[in-house]
């Protein structure tokens, strides 16, 4: 009798064998055969059968195997989501372009002349100098409508420096100092904050 270790968990096969054979005495040649034919598995006993579990499922027509079809790496299905929409690009800011500034035919010479009151309020600053003639126009000459123009013509008249490059801004920021008004487009007109800061200035020394 031969018994096959067990292991836990597991199960034990156990084989018995039992010979009996009739041979001629002395003659141990049949008997080493007679032994080796009963220890002898049969051919059934060494196939390994496949159970039904094993094999493989049969699938439908047309479907594959996912596992066998599978190559490289693994796609992540965060990946493979739509990207999402392009933002729009901001608008690039376009420069202002520079007005072209024109001389206008305006009297600056009848008393009292621009000279003379840019004399006693003597500018020393762009920003000043447009305050003294918008002060000016709104003093002794009050039916004007006042543009860049009806200044660019003043600094001309005095030779004042006149190449400013957006002659305009200047009056665009003592707009957004609120001392001068905008009564129209592009129409200028001092108020009482930009009269005190002219009347503040002294004359020229």
């Amino acid at each position: 009798m031969a018994k096959q270790p067990t292991s836990k968990g597991g199960t034990s096969r156990i084989r018995f064998i039992m010979l009996e054979a009739e041979i001629p005495e002395g003659d141990l040649g049949q008997l080493a055969s007679a032994i080796q034919n009963a220890l002898k598995p049969t051919t059934a006993a060494i196939q390994q059968r496949l159970s039904p579990a094993s094999a493989p499922s049969a699938l439908p027509n047309g479907f594959k195997d996912v596992d066998s079809d599978i190559e490289g790496e693994v796609v992540d299905p965060e990946e493979t989501l739509a990207a999402p929409p392009l933002t729009r690009q901001p608008k690039e800011a376009k420069p202002r372009k520079p007005t072209s500034m024109k001389v206008l035919d305006i009297d600056l010479k009848s008393d009292p002349s621009f000279e003379s009151f840019a004399n006693i309020h003597a500018p020393k600053n762009d920003a000043e100098r447009n305050l003294v003639a918008l002060a000016w126009f709104k003093e002794h000459r009050s039916n004007e409508v006042v543009t860049a123009n009806h200044v660019y013509t003043c600094y001309r008249a005095l030779k004042w420096p006149s190449g400013i490059e957006d002659f305009p801004s200047v009056l665009r920021s003592l707009k957004a100092q609120q001392v001068v008004n905008s009564v129209g487009r592009g129409q200028y007109e001092i108020n009482h904050l930009g009269i005190d800061r002219v009347e503040k200035m002294g004359p020229a020394t």
